[in-house]
């Protein structure tokens, strides 16, 4: 047999005491024969691999024998099986492959075929910095992109080396991690590519990738199957968080914005831009019989976290190549002349037209700058704008009721709509126990207050505020405070800097009105995992903290400046820093409270409420709310009220 083999023959006389083992599936066979680059054929596992002789057989460095398969695989499938989110999924995926691998740089690609975009998802290093570079990173599924778009289309493992790429990617990519060659392994799911894993290396001639290839086979089937489900997963959350955001923002629509054309169109636009995170939202508005159109715009700074909102006119004779749009349609916003002179550019843009029963043409426009929309995103874009337009047509028959049931109609629509913006609930936040309560003056207030949970759990922001003026136009500002505060605490830390931008929002907004707006305000991020409180504070005043161990009452004075005043309030900064220890509680409170007037013009005052505060400290925080209004109550008698009364109470328990 041997004499048949010809590159046995140099080991013909030392070799009839050893057997060649094959380093894949460690079986002890003699190979058919010799291929190219001095690897084999091993007839048991059917591979071609290197053979390497010894007397006792050994695995490669990371080549699995059978029973170590079995082993890996069920290790990953108890990964697969938990109920994980698509971010730790792929985190847990690539740190379990890393280790099994020993490599350093493992990428995780996701394919959006509806999108045709490729995005980099997800990037394990030790490198920290490098998972944040490459968090936006996406490539258009277009074979001009190389060999990565080429693995995806064909469905094939592949082996590289970037220098042999002549797309700018690969450049950028290597610069900035160091990596020479790559193994690129498609995640199949039915055949169909949902995305791919990569390995980088930093030597352009490495072999480790053929023993890094068959590792992963094991698992990549598995992976594909649970990256899916946690697509779904992930898609099916969205659209359900899109449709909660619909509800919420269709009753905020209708019952507030009635009144006041331009807000209610400012709102829109920015529920529109939000739910599809565009980096600019639109309005034409064209009404029966008119020579020019008015064109409402929000512009969304996706990276400072910024709103910017202007109003112009445009000729309607320069709007005919979208006039007559009658279906959503979307279009690459840079062939469209008319819409560099709106200053709408970006990747795509979605135009929505809606005809009004009064005649009027309204067209939206939303443009993203570095993807297309998703079908989910268009879906709940229709049905918002099929609600805006219910708040649009109610808006126009509001016009046209009397003065007085426009009051009437005014006060309804505004306490309701105030009762729905506060906390309904206090967050489920264990350890902590809350209170909250305002009482409007003459039905309808400007004070806001608000528990906002972070997602994980671990933060949780209080804060309280008081809008300059009553009835609807401050109730307007302090809804749309709100809505503004909701999305910045997600990505904001800092309670200073969701101030900052709160005040650029009312500056700009309310600057050339003919009543400006401004609020006071104290922000309070909790973080409930170190206890550690930080507080910054817009002209509010101070609030209370008591210290269970001392059994004292301190007066914590916030400082800062109101919002809305001055477009730069930096020189007003402030922050601080409490800890708080189990039965500590804080009190916050509005001047309504302190100011409240008797029969004798006489005010409650902080020491009256420091003096009710702490007779009550025992009761839990709503109850202490509660006496301190009766005692409030019983001080005023039956004077009339001419200021929002609120407070807020948090205990950690």
């Amino acid at each position: 047999m041997k004499k048949e083999i010809g590159y046995l023959d140099p080991w013909m006389d030392e070799e009839s005491e050893f057997e060649r083992i094959c380093l894949l599936c460690t079986e002890p066979r003699v190979p058919s024969g010799i291929t190219k680059a001095g690897r084999f054929f091993c007839q048991t596992c059917q591979r071609e691999w290197i053979l390497e002789k010894r007397k006792i057989p050994r695995i490669g460095r990371n080549v699995l024998n059978s029973d170590e398969k079995t082993a890996f695989l069920l290790e990953n499938l108890s990964l697969f099986n938990s109920a994980l989110g698509l971010d730790d999924l792929m985190f847990r995926f690539s740190e379990l492959i890393s280790d099994r691998l020993k490599k350093d740089k493992i990428a995780i690609f996701i394919t959006n075929l509806e999108l045709g975009e490729i995005k980099l998802a997800h990037y394990y290093s030790k490198q920290k910095h490098l998972q944040r570079v490459f968090k936006r990173i996406s490539l258009d599924y277009d074979l001009s992109y190389g060999i990565l778009v080429e693995a995806m289309a064909k469905r094939e493992p592949c082996y590289y080396k970037f220098s042999d790429q002549s797309h700018p990617f690969y450049s950028f990519y290597s610069k900035l991690t160091g990596t020479k060659s790559q193994l690129v392994l498609p995640i199949l799911y039915a055949n169909i590519a949902v995305g791919m894993i990569t390995i980088d290396y930093e030597d352009p001639n490495t072999l480790d990738y053929i023993e890094d290839e068959e590792i992963l086979k094991i698992v990549v089937g598995q992976f594909a199957v649970s990256l899916r489900n946690s697509l779904l997963f992930s898609k099916s959350k969205n659209q359900s968080k899109h449709f909660r955001s619909l509800h919420t923002a269709a009753l905020t629509l209708s019952q507030l914005y009635l009144n006041n054309h331009n807000e209610m169109i400012r709102m829109i636009l920015l529920t529109l831009s939000g739910i599809v995170d565009s980096t600019i939202s639109c309005l034409i508005e064209i009404p029966p019989n008119v020579s020019k159109a008015k064109v409402f715009k929000v512009n969304r700074d996706l990276e400072n976290y910024e709103l910017k909102t202007q109003t112009e006119t445009i000729e309607i004779n320069e709007l005919n190549s979208i006039i007559h749009a009658k279906e959503i349609i979307t279009i690459d916003p840079n062939k469209i002349p008319i819409f560099q002179t709106l200053g709408i550019s970006g990747k795509e843009s979605i135009i929505i037209p809606v005809n009004l029963e009064n005649q009027t043409i309204c067209i939206f426009i939303l443009a993203k700058d570095e993807t297309r929309f998703p079908h989910e995103e268009i879906e709940a874009l229709n049905a918002f704008v099929s609600l805006a337009r219910i708040t649009m047509e109610n808006s126009n028959l509001y016009q046209n009721l009397s003065n007085k049931e426009r009051l009437e109609k005014e006060i309804e629509i505004a306490k309701e709509i105030q009762s729905n913006l506060l906390p309904r609930n206090t967050p489920e936040a264990e350890g902590f126990s809350f209170g909250g309560l305002m009482v409007p003056a003459r039905g309808i207030g400007g004070d806001y207050y608000d528990f906002i949970l972070s997602p994980n759990r671990n933060e949780l922001f209080v804060c309280i505020g008081d809008v300059s003026g009553k009835g609807v136009a401050a109730g307007l500002v302090m809804a749309t405070v709100r809505t503004i505060l909701h999305s910045l605490v997600r990505v904001k830390d800092s309670p200073w800097e969701i101030l900052n931008d709160i005040n650029n929002y009312l500056y700009s907004s309310y600057r050339d009105a003919i009543t400006p707006r401004f609020m006071s305000m104290i922000l309070i991020r909790w973080n409930l995992i170190s206890d550690e409180v930080e507080v910054s504070g817009a002209g509010h005043g101070n609030f209370y903290h008591y210290q269970v161990q001392t059994n004292s009452l301190s007066s914590i004075e916030t400082g800062g400046v109101i919002l809305g005043i001055s477009p730069d309030i930096s020189r007003f900064k402030n922050e601080s820093k409490l800890y708080f220890k189990a039965g500590d509680t804080i009190l916050l409170y509005t001047d309504g409270v302190t100011e409240a007037l008797n029969a004798s013009e006489k005010q409650f005052g902080e020491l009256s409420l420091e003096n009710s505060f702490f007779r009550n400290i025992n009761l839990e925080p709503k109850k202490i709310l509660e006496n301190i209004y009766l005692d409030l109550k019983e001080f005023v008698k039956e004077q009339e009220q001419h200021d929002d009364i609120t407070m807020v109470a948090v205990r950690k328990i």
